[in-house]
């Protein structure tokens, strides 16, 4: 067996330009020139930091220290003088450098570094915003708060080559950073995801003219068809048709929806068909100014029902691929089609997801299943039929219109892992695979999926929320509050569920003021679960408010008269027990027996 290569720990700062090919294209000359001064503000900044510069490779810069404040204090120093050096410069003129750092084993050799380490520094690199500075978990934990700066967690992101995702966090200098606490307003809890520095796509539901049936099936499978394909993109906040209250918003003009949902660009479509011909407007709209970012008309023939399921998955595409050109540069568009494409199963699925994401009561979620066991009959080699299943089945599970939830859970976990078995695409099977481990007790298998989801669906809001209610099982949940922060960033108008989940996380971690404020943000969504009436009423008596406790105490008994605690206890799947008997001591204190 060859000698390991000797490695060492270093920070590792890594850096290059955002948009330099476009910057050289436009005037090559000018560009270096003031490409070779913002070079040597690197070199300046590094050298008075006590770092090393490696290299440079065209617009990239690679460099080490030994010591993680170090790197960071020298690229807060670069990023300020570069802003000013900026100033009175064309925005479409500016030299923007993206940097990442990272704490990890490095290979030196040759006057070089190489390894993991120095591919994790490019990859945050990748995920910063121009202008701005993205760090690892390890060098956020090595900070801790000896430097005079804020961090908004971003997500965790698969690294090419690294086994496991990589947590990611943006440095805000002075004071500047975001607020990532459940705000409350009339309108209901809302964060401003602009702090997050991501890109924001509003996608309101299609219209459709007339009373068609058909027609109006045609423009929800548009919405959801494009939906489903952007949750799968990185560093994308995506407020889809189902969030809560955005059907309010179907009258609102372009700009006000924006200000509302705190989007950048609106997707609008309209659906009418003529005769044999189906016609779909769509538009892209920058929010604040109401200039259309990209549109198009697109017309296509129609000759029978089946017809509609091909035009729906070309229209998505077509409408996908105009948004990656212009804001995404080249995730695949084709989801579902690519691997489910007998038509009789496509207008299966189309019909099952359209009454899934609507289901309210038991019998339409029973319809749902039954359209997706369909799909899967039909095309039983496609894990798409399976997934869709599987997620049902947990959803009625856990909505409570099961009459046996355990049967039904254990029916989810059977769909998910033959829709995994099939390499399923949708994400959906490792998110119920992860409820369904945590519900048996199955802790490390949980985290491996939830973690996962998290990859398979990185701007999915539900995937972080699922992984902060895991985390906080498990006993992390200083871990779990960021995580169920930024699903709550991640989606303006979030459910009810995730502040919940972040009421749980806080309690768990101690921090039982926050939980408070969570719980009652959870309730101003909806004040008909008792679980954050649970919640509320534990942290309450951890704080000594006993007389509020009891007043939590007694909602839930007016929502659930037969409310058992020992029956709850055997719900709640902790890891370690003591973080249970706490609860339930804090719970019996408030009045639940």
């Amino acid at each position: 067996m060859e000698e390991r290569l000797p490695r060492k720990l270093a920070a590792i700062l890594y850096a290059d330009v955002a948009g330099y090919s476009r910057l050289t294209g436009e005037d090559e000359d000018a560009t270096h020139r003031a490409l070779r001064d913002y070079l040597d503000v690197f070199a300046a900044a590094i050298e008075s930091q006590n770092g090393q510069v490696m290299h440079y490779a065209g617009d990239a810069v690679l460099a080490q220290f030994r010591a993680v404040l170090d790197a960071v204090s020298s690229a807060v120093v670069i990023q300020k003088e570069l802003r000013t050096r900026n100033e009175g410069i064309p925005d479409d003129r500016q030299i923007r450098f993206r940097i990442g750092i990272n704490l990890g084993d490095v290979i030196e050799d040759r006057g070089d570094i190489y390894g993991d380490g120095v591919n994790v520094a490019a990859r945050l690199e990748a995920l910063a915003e121009p202008g701005s500075i993205c760090i690892s978990d390890s060098v956020r934990t090595a900070i801790g708060k000896k430097l005079p700066f804020e961090y908004a967690f971003i997500g965790e992101h698969s690294v090419k080559n690294i086994k496991e995702p990589v947590r990611a966090y943006r440095i805000y200098e002075g004071g500047e950073g975001p607020d990532s606490s459940p705000a409350t307003s009339a309108s209901g809890p809302t964060v401003v995801p602009q702090a997050l520095g991501k890109l924001s796509i509003a996608i309101k539901p299609f219209t459709a003219t007339g009373t068609d049936p058909e027609q109006e099936q045609l423009a929800d499978g548009l919405t959801n068809g494009i939906s489903t394909a952007l949750f799968r993109v990185p560093s994308l906040i995506i407020i889809g048709d189902d969030s809560p209250g955005l059907t309010d918003t179907k009258q609102m003009t372009t700009e006000k929806l924006g200000r509302r949902l705190h989007v950048k660009y609106v997707l609008k479509g309209h659906v009418r068909k003529y005769g044999e011909r189906i016609r779909v407007n769509v538009e892209l709209i920058e929010a604040s100014t109401g200039r259309v970012h990209w549109g198009d008309q697109l017309d296509r023939e129609l000759h029978d029902f089946g017809d509609y399921f091909d035009i729906q998955d070309e229209i998505t595409e077509e409408i996908v691929t105009a948004l990656n050109v212009k804001l995404l540069a080249g995730e695949a568009a084709r989801i579902v089609r690519r691997v489910l494409k007998d038509p009789s199963a496509l207008e299966h699925y189309y019909r099952g997801e359209d009454l899934l994401w609507r289901a309210t009561m038991k019998l339409e979620f029973q319809e749902a299943q039954r359209l997706f066991e369909e799909t899967i009959r039909l095309q039983p080699e496609s894990p798409v039929g399976y997934a869709a299943a599987a997620l049902t089945y947990w959803v009625e599970a856990l909505s409570g219109l099961s009459e046996n939830p355990s049967s039904t859970l254990e029916r989810a976990a059977e769909r998910a892992e033959k829709a995994i078995s099939l390499d399923d695409v949708t994400g959906y099977a490792h998110m119920v695979m992860a409820y369904v481990h945590l519900y048996r007790r199955e802790y490390d298998e949980a985290m491996a999926e939830v973690t996962r989801t998290v990859i398979d669906r990185p701007s999915c809001p539900a995937s972080y929320a699922l992984k902060a209610n895991v985390l906080n099982y498990v006993g992390q949940s200083e871990d779990a509050i960021e995580f169920a922060q930024y699903a709550t960033q991640l989606s303006p108008l979030y459910p009810p569920m995730f502040p919940a989940i972040l009421a749980s996380a806080f309690y768990g971690a101690g921090h039982f003021e926050e939980a408070v404020a969570a719980a009652r943000a959870a309730m101003e969504l909806d004040d008909k679960k008792i679980e954050p009436y649970l919640m509320l009423a534990a942290a309450n008596m951890a704080l000594g408010n006993v007389g509020d406790a009891h007043l939590a105490t007694k909602r839930v008994r007016d929502l659930e008269p037969n409310f058992d605690l020992s029956e709850f206890a055997s719900s709640q799947p902790y890891r370690e027990q003591e973080h249970l008997d706490l609860l339930l001591d804090h719970l019996r204190g408030a009045g639940l027996q």
